[in-house]
């Protein structure tokens, strides 16, 4: 469980900010973003007894909003006049993601000690700050692709997107990311 010197509702208020701005990114729409989190939170305090602290509190609850913001990416039918990406910045690939362009699943494996961990937590934290300096249309595709892991097809329909397009972008997403973070903390070893 969380550490005994906060209550859960502190504990799930602390990350309110950190959850609206990813449900803001992706649903566009500040009304729909703030229901999204509020039924985040209300499903975390119903289901806090549940949660055993295997993952962190940021996790456990980015998962749960995760499934709130694809249910309502895919209630939604993109219009005539949805906006078409254009792809922007390059830069380029390393080992951290698999071939078909998703996060290396041994990159944030939780079996660490703490100081590895307070370290990883650092680093997670540029990588916030780095999406922040991202295109909003660059981050958002990024974010559903690998924080929401929605398939390339399914994107590419609800952005109208080519699948070239799309992986371009996703590339230079990366990309822009890990120049952003090596500048921030390092080159990795």
């Amino acid at each position: 469980m969380m550490d005994g010197a906060r209550d859960p509702w502190q504990a799930l208020a602390g990350e309110r900010p950190f959850l609206l701005r990813l449900a803001r990114l992706q649903l566009g729409s500040q009304a729909d973003a703030e229901d999204a989190v509020q039924d985040t939170l209300i499903g975390a305090a119903r289901g806090w007894n549940g949660y055993a602290g295997r993952a962190t509190l940021r996790s456990w609850l980015t998962g749960i909003l995760r499934h709130k913001i694809v249910d309502l990416i895919r209630s939604r039918r993109p219009g005539p006049d949805a906006p078409v990406l254009v792809p922007d910045g390059e830069a380029e690939f390393d080992g951290l993601f698999t071939p078909d362009g998703a996060w290396h699943p041994d990159t944030f494996v939780d079996t660490m000690c703490g100081a590895t961990l307070a370290a990883q937590r650092q680093l997670l934290d540029i990588v916030e700050l780095c999406m922040r300096r991202l295109p909003e249309d660059t981050a958002r595709l990024f974010l559903m692709r690998e924080y929401l892991g929605m398939e390339l097809k399914e994107i590419e329909e609800h952005c109208m997107l080519t699948n070239a397009n799309l992986r371009v972008v996703l590339y230079r997403a990366r990309m822009r990311l890990r120049e952003c973070t090596v500048r921030s903390w390092g080159e990795p070893e």
